[in-house]
């Protein structure tokens, strides 16, 4: 035992001089997880890509923008960690990459604030928070196109920003900061210091970019504490015409209250008549934040609050809103643009019991035996059961929504379906007018990352295929799955070797081209083993979208590619700067009225890296 770890647990030991910690041994096989997921560089970089497998083909074109978060200590929420963007451009049969730091205020000020409460502790694992400037915001959870070279990076926890798609800087945050509204309870909200300069703001991890009507839906949501506090919970509905200030509307259910999200709401959808609101599937206990690690498994449901377009007048404040829950937990979710008859069809993961907002802590208990190493402390906690992939269709009425019962279906299979995660599709994060294929990564299955807390929290979850003394004792590698929509049914599939760990998959279309179908899908890779020998083990890989299973059609990698726990990607045709007149908020007078109020070095960042960059 090294020093750091023996003074760690006899720290323990004193403090709880009645709990035994014998040593639970494994009986595992040696783990193939390739441990350097944990780490990526927090300098940019950039450098031409090298071929390591295959081919590169000549018709691959376009750029590929990549978020991803960093560790920055042990039992961080990996996916949760520092930001960064990466975007790798392919052109002549030839690809590069350009990698740098997400550098909102909030993380600029962790870099340099030293004083104990000026700097940023963790939390639970899951959100750093400062007593003297409030909440951080990486903003790293996807990119999105907004239209005519306007870019954004979205994040749960956050504001979202504009950035520059030919530099990766950040240039402007969307919305001033008055116009979104503070997520805390109202005690909390009472006792927040109004020299904060980073207030919670709680929003959705995937707004709506409508290219052909020009504007963007998102929410903003809080008032309450999980399932405590609801009558001060709130959702705001928000519309942008990417130029001006929010129109905004309270959204109220049908019975005259507030509605509310008491978990998280990381998918938003929007129809040609319709906006969905979903309530999804990662819960971080308010306890967490207190240091306590018990688990309120998710529900195995998914609320939907469902707004009529029609009903959003300008001037009027609140819009009524039909509710209802499907029979189904998911994270990622989207829906057919066409809503033809008000019927909408929604494709979405089926994740049953696993539990997204779970990092594994240093040194807590496996299920198979064993304890969590320091090393990989922080990396999501393993699904406690085999996922799947749903359909499911809403009847719109005049006054009421309904699920069609029978038009649901759910694909599962216990082999691929592991760890559902990201969703890729031709024209990313705006819908096509009805979904045909959707290509989606199963992140896989290691034994040796499930921790007792999670599998005893989920051991009597409803319709599991696995019970926790069933469950496989090998891992069960990443997977790239395609999803034939109409027949419902995974038409085509490959698995990664177990050495690998494969997410953000991407769908590229090829020149000229219209079926959903017809490109590449791009994947972020990590290997303990890399291939060909060569490089870091961080790798893109590239399939043809119509036949994976005969594996990629090009591995490439690079020395200086160092990418940690990737999030979502983005495809675009082509790039340019962003238009200079463009929409710009006024960040700096925020920061201005509350600068008197802070500490000669937190005046001193603000006014040095801040204010000039966003001014």
């Amino acid at each position: 035992m090294d020093r750091r770890r023996f003074i760690k647990t006899a720290g323990v030991l004193s403090a709880l001089p009645m709990v035994s910690f014998g040593h639970e041994q494994s009986q595992l096989a040696a783990s193939s997880f390739p441990g350097s997921i944990m780490h990526g560089s927090l300098t940019q970089a950039s450098d031409e890509l090298t071929v390591l497998s295959g081919q590169l083909p000549q018709d691959i074109f376009g750029h590929v923008f990549m978020t991803e978060g960093i560790s920055l200590e042990e039992n961080q929420l990996t996916p949760n960690g520092r930001g960064a963007l990466t975007r790798v451009d392919f052109s002549g049969g030839t690809a590069a990459f350009t990698r740098k730091m997400i550098n909102t205020p909030s993380a600029i000020m962790q870099e340099h604030v030293t004083a104990p409460f000026d700097k940023f502790a963790l939390l639970g694992g899951t959100v750093y928070f400062s007593m003297n400037l409030g909440f951080m915001n990486y903003c790293n959870t996807a990119p999105n196109y907004m239209g005519n070279n306007r870019f954004a990076l979205s994040y749960e926890g956050g504001m979202p920003f504009e950035f520059d798609a030919t530099t990766l800087e950040l240039v402007t945050p969307i919305g001033q900061t008055w116009e979104w509204h503070s997520s805390l309870p109202p005690f909390a909200d009472l006792l927040a210091p109004d020299k904060w300069l980073f207030p919670q703001i709680r929003t959705t991890g995937h707004p709506y970019f409508d290219l052909d009507s020009e504007e963007c839906f998102t929410i903003n949501y809080g008032g309450n504490m999980g399932e405590s506090g609801l009558k001060n919970g709130f959702i705001r509905l928000i519309r942008w015409d990417l130029s001006g200030p929010f129109d905004s509307w309270q959204v109220i259910g049908r019975n005259g209250e507030n509605a509310y999200i008491t978990a998280t709401s990381h998918s938003l959808s929007v129809t040609r008549n319709h906006v969905l609101i979903f309530e999804t599937a990662a819960r971080v206990e308010n306890a967490r934040i207190m240091g306590i690690r018990t688990v309120t498994p998710q529900k195995h449901r998914t609320p939907v609050w469902i707004i009529r377009k029609a009903d959003l007048h300008f001037g009027q404040s609140m819009v009524f809103a039909d509710y209802l829950e499907l029979d189904f937990d998911t994270s990622d979710i989207m829906c057919n643009y066409n809503d033809d008859g008000d019927i909408i069809t929604l494709y979405g993961q089926y994740l049953g019991a696993m539990d997204k907002s779970e990092p594994q802590f240093d040194w807590e208990s496996l299920y198979f035996g064993g304890r969590v190493d320091s090393e990989i402390a922080g990396y999501p906690a393993a699904p406690v059961d085999v996922g799947g992939l749903v359909r499911a269709r809403i009847r719109v009425n005049a006054v009421s929504s309904e699920e069609i019962k029978g038009d649901f279906d759910v694909i599962r299979d216990q082999s691929l379906c592991w760890d559902m995660n990201d969703p890729a599709y031709r024209g990313h994060f705006q819908f096509p007018e009805t979904f045909e294929h959707i290509y989606w990564a199963a992140v896989g299955y290691r034994p040796e990352h499930l921790v007792k807390r999670v599998a005893r929290a989920y051991e009597d979850y409803p319709g599991r295929y696995y019970q926790n003394e069933t469950l496989p004792q090998s891992a069960q590698p990443s997977a790239l799955i395609h999803m034939d929509c109409s027949a419902m049914t995974i038409s085509d599939s490959y698995q990664f070797p177990q050495d690998c760990v494969m997410r953000t998959p991407q769908f590229m279309a090829r020149k000229n081209s219209t079926a959903q179908d017809d490109g590449y899908i791009f994947t972020a890779v990590v290997r303990k083993e890399p291939s060909n020998g060569q490089f870091t083990g961080k790798e893109f890989w590239l399939f043809d979208a119509k036949n994976l299973s005969q594996g990629p059609v090009c591995i490439l990698g690079s020395a200086k590619l160092d990418f940690a726990t990737t999030n979502h990607a983005l495809w675009v045709p082509e790039i340019g700067p962003r238009p200079p007149l463009a929409y710009k908020a006024d960040l700096n007078s925020h920061f201005n009225d509350k600068l008197a109020c802070h500490s000669r070095q937190v005046q001193e960042v603000l006014t040095t890296y801040v204010l000039p960059k966003f001014a």
